[in-house]
């Protein structure tokens, strides 16, 4: 949308970027092995391989994958032991038909239960296990269970739903209780929403079946929106982690012999918060080749110092962990076939932090260290460094980051401490003065500076900025350099960060590599950055190349890898309206306006509760030269998100197309009272207030701007403007030094200079 006089444009605080879809999982239990250390990452500098050897993804005949898997029962012979381990772990559960030996308790007799404004009865009736609950058409009915997810510490329930989709159910039983409660806790979802069991957030087929089951095909036909989902075997299988098997068991000398970071790859498939951008992983391959990861960056998902917040599950908390960076593995900690840890309490973690333990790991006397008794639940060390966190109301998990409790940071920020989460009786100045007491200055440390750097940066306290630059030329871990990457976005356009960016495209870890790609998305513009996003499409990880295609969507060859890559992406994601949101996003970048627009439409549609959905379909009706939806769609999103500042931003800017200034103040004067250091909504709220000739308050408005933003010199020469127009050629001088001064090459602010300066 234009602004009310032409000047630069400063980059949207809130940007539509590479969405990533996040999959919703609940299997528990890692895979064990043994214990040495070995390199964290491999490394696959840019660089080094050759355009030839970049293929795009294609999806193998599924007659022909099934044919290469023998079946877990296939392994009970050779392999008893293990074969018996796995078979009552959370995998051998993870998925199964509903039987009378699991569940029959809790349907018979039949039970109900209230939640919220709905009540679900469980029965069994006619040999049949089914629930009775508010769901399709608006409508109570009875529904059948076709498979039951989950085990311990709760289960879940399948029904039919249209379309050839399985829907989870929000009805679960505990079977440590033994009691029905609401997967949403006290929400009273209703039918319609995106999130209730009847929504497209709760499609098996694409949100839990990949996880829970062995080589899953979704099958999910977009012309049609219909599902055909097939796999090789039901539940976490014996080859969902060891590869198709049927070669072994015709010749058991067939064997893999994979890497420590393999068997760690394959666990983080499913144990990680991330989107999908092939839809068919196999054992052995490369997590960067499949998954895009989600990781703490600029919203709060994560809190800034890496400890979980959403459901995060682990893996990208494990990568960014002084553990998982010094060698330890998944394998080093579970057992790999029972999934449960291979010793108890502090037993494990001595394993490593004792004199002969693992190399380089301090040694550690656990009394003395966490200054507890021996036998409280302080001394446990898992309570301090990987404190529990509840999803889905009875599922308790650990952090898997390894954190270090600071309750300076929960003052400051609110970040979660481990003291806090144990002594709920205490406030966070008793566990401050504690920490003080037994730390010190040592509690300064760099995992401090690195969290206390994104919080600000979350902030858009611009003081963090030159701390993230050098966090990206340290020698940093991989996860927290792409994470310094995803945070720095706001400051794309400054070239210190464009520059700093760059150099982390050549980083050896694609994560690093991906995660620049996405900050740099909007800055194609500066000088070197096409360029540079250009060598990424050759990526030999195939997440940079989309995230790298992605940035150049609006001219990347489809018919190239990259392209082909990014395009099989995006129709594996379009059954959800986040995908529907990517490949409106997509048509748009190719200037085919009306097809983005129906993509738009159609997200808005399957989850009508969503913010962003409304607010990129005004950004669509606005360039389609539509005000009036553009408007309306703007005033849904506002409904939704209130204290959206972004959105009262751009509808102050569609008002302003309009002539209707008023309109325009009114909606910019929200946007700041909302975000006070919104610079470019002071700056536009100055220029308003000038042309309804309201000039001190227009003055004052963009004396605002210039303490939300002292770098941008457009804020100060418009102020100048406004002075040398009432005659005030003092403040007018001083307001255009101050912007020549912030950028020495601003030829309109130095012609008025000169202009005033003439007797």
């Amino acid at each position: 949308m234009k602004k009310s006089v032409p000047t630069p444009e400063a980059p949207a605080n809130v940007k539509a970027g590479l969405v990533l879809v996040a999959v919703l999982l609940v299997i528990v239990g890692l895979i064990g092995w043994a214990l040495w250390p070995e390199k964290n990452y491999t490394e696959v500098p840019v660089d080094v391989l050759p355009a030839k050897a970049v293929t795009p993804f294609v999806m193998s005949d599924e007659k022909a994958v099934f044919a290469e898997y023998a079946g877990s029962d296939s392994c009970k012979q050779c392999h008893a032991v293990e074969f018996e381990k796995w078979k009552g772990s959370h995998h051998g559960l993870a998925e199964r038909k509903p039987n009378d030996e699991l569940d029959l308790s809790a349907f018979s007799p039949s039970k109900s239960f209230q939640h919220g404004s709905q009540t679900t009865k469980a029965e069994k009736k006619d040999q049949l296990y089914q629930l009775t609950s508010l769901g399709f058409g608006d409508k109570v009915e009875a529904y059948p269970v076709e498979r039951v997810i989950g085990h311990d510490p709760l289960r879940q329930f399948l029904v039919k739903g249209p379309r050839g989709a399985l829907h989870t159910m929000e009805a679960c039983f505990d079977p440590l209780r033994g009691d029905w409660f609401n997967v949403y806790g006290n929400e009273d979802r209703k039918p319609g929403e995106w999130g209730h069991w009847t929504g497209r957030g709760m499609i098996w087929n694409q949100m839990c079946a990949s996880c829970h089951n062995t080589r899953v095909r979704k099958n999910y036909d977009p012309p049609t929106d219909t599902y055909k989902t097939t796999m090789a075997e039901m539940t976490v299988s014996c080859e969902s982690c060891h590869g198709p098997m049927k070669a072994h068991t015709l010749n058991p000398a067939i064997k893999t012999n994979w890497t420590r970071d393999q068997h760690t790859e394959n666990c983080a498939g499913c144990h990680a918060r991330r989107g999908e951008v092939t839809g068919d992983f196999v054992p052995g391959e490369s997590f960067w080749d499949h998954y895009q990861l989600t990781i703490t960056d600029g919203s709060d998902i994560y809190y800034p110092d890496g400890q979980i917040r959403d459901e995060d599950y682990e893996f990208a908390s494990f990568i960014s962990s002084r553990m998982y960076h010094s060698g330890v593995r998944c394998m080093d900690c579970h057992d790999m076939h029972s999934m449960k840890t291979i010793l108890t309490g502090n037993q494990l973690c001595m394993r490593c932090h004792t004199a002969g333990g693992f190399p380089k790991a301090p040694v550690i006397l656990p009394e003395m260290h966490s200054f507890h008794q021996a036998a409280s639940a302080g001394n446990q060390c898992i309570n301090c460094h990987m404190p529990q966190t509840t999803y889905m109301q009875r599922h308790p998990r650990h952090d898997h980051g390894f954190t270090i409790p600071d309750p300076l940071l929960t003052k400051q920020f609110g970040v979660p401490n481990a003291c806090n989460k144990c002594h709920q009786d205490k406030d966070n100045e008793w566990s401050l003065a504690a920490t003080e007491k037994w730390w010190g200055e040592k509690m300064n440390r760099k995992t401090r500076t690195r969290a206390t750097l994104i919080a600000k940066a979350r902030q858009g306290d611009q003081t963090a900025r030159d701390g993230l630059i050098a966090l990206l030329d340290s020698d940093e871990m991989p996860h927290w350099k792409a994470s310094a990457s995803l945070v720095l976005d706001r400051w794309v356009d400054q070239p210190p960060v464009t520059e700093a960016l760059r150099t982390q495209l050549k980083h050896e870890h694609p994560l690093v590599r991906q995660s620049a790609a996405r900050s740099l998305e909007p800055a194609m513009q500066a000088p070197g950055v096409r360029t540079s996003m250009e060598a990424l499409l050759n990526d030999p990880a195939r997440s940079v190349r989309v995230a790298a295609a992605w940035a150049l969507r609006d001219t990347v060859d489809l018919n190239s890898a990259a392209g082909k890559d990014l395009q099989h992406m995006l129709q594996l994601n379009a059954d959800q309206p986040s995908g529907q949101m990517q490949l409106g996003q997509f048509n748009f970048a190719r200037r085919d306006v009306p097809s983005a627009i129906k993509h738009m439409e159609t997200a808005v549609s399957w989850d009508p509760n969503s913010p962003p959905f409304h607010h990129d379909l005004a950004m669509l009706y606005n360039a389609s030269g539509n005000q009036t939806r553009t408007i309306q769609k703007l005033q849904d999103a506002i409904k939704l998100a209130p204290n959206e500042a972004q959105y009262h931003y751009e509808l102050g800017l569609a008002y302003s197309e309009t002539g209707d200034l008023t309109a325009t103040v009114s909606a910019l004067r929200e946007c700041v009272r909302v975000q006070p250091r919104f610079a470019r909504a002071w700056y536009n709220l100055g220029l308003a207030l000038n042309q309804l000739g309201q000039t001190a308050e227009a003055i004052a408005a963009l004396r605002q701007g210039e303490v939300a933003e002292p770098g941008d010199s457009s804020i100060p020469y418009a102020r100048a403007t406004i002075h040398a127009q009432l005659g005030q050629k003092t403040e007018a001088t001083a307001a255009a030094e101050r912007a020549i001064s912030i950028d020495p090459g601003f030829a309109d602010a130095q012609r008025l200079r000169m202009m005033l300066q003439r007797p």
